[in-house]
């Protein structure tokens, strides 16, 4: 079902034959933000972390299809006349009045038009309509989300707090990390 259009564009519901594309898509979108992650994280770290039996494609996907699963409607498509090159899946928290936009992208060579934005405004308005009060949304602060951080600043998002997660190797010999070193 259609939710809005713009320019040939039709923002939809997803559908079930939808899935292999918003994977092929969350691949594509996804694979700087992974690259990244395995890079501030060290490879050890990282596999420590995820089950390095499980591709992180596969892990994202999983989270994709079981939103599906359990609530199609809030999965979105963005579709013209050549396919699908972008969707948005949010959230809501009906006992908080939340909503949380979650994953997302669009498809490289359609970046930089304002879909990203077109997407959550009309999320937005998807939210207002089911009582919800506060939208959120988390992204991080290394290079491959500047796009989307602009994005989010672009609809509205005006507060933020800014976290740091460290990691530590402790089969390496690290300067202050052992009892003796107080």
């Amino acid at each position: 079902m259609k939710i809005a259009g713009r320019d040939g564009t039709a923002l939809r519901f997803a559908a079930p034959d939808d899935m292999p594309q918003i994977d092929r898509i969350t691949s594509v979108c996804y694979e700087a933000i992974h690259e990244s992650w395995m890079t501030l994280q060290s490879e050890d770290i990282y596999n420590v972390l995820n089950d390095p039996s499980v591709s992180w494609q596969d892990r994202k996907n999983a989270q994709n299809h079981e939103l599906f699963a359990e609530h199609p409607e809030w999965v979105w498509v963005l579709e013209n006349e050549e396919g699908i090159f972008g969707y948005v899946t949010f959230k809501i928290n009906a006992e908080k009045r939340l909503g949380i936009i979650d994953n997302n992208g669009v498809l490289p060579e359609h970046a930089g038009k304002g879909w990203g934005k077109y997407m959550y405004r009309h999320v937005f308005q998807y939210l207002r309509e089911h009582d919800v009060q506060v939208a959120m949304v988390e992204t991080d602060l290394d290079d491959p989300h500047t796009a989307a951080r602009k994005a989010y600043e672009g609809v509205g998002f005006d507060r933020q707090t800014k976290i740091v997660l460290y990691w530590q190797d402790l089969r390496k010999n690290n300067p202050g990390s052992n009892p003796s070193d107080i």
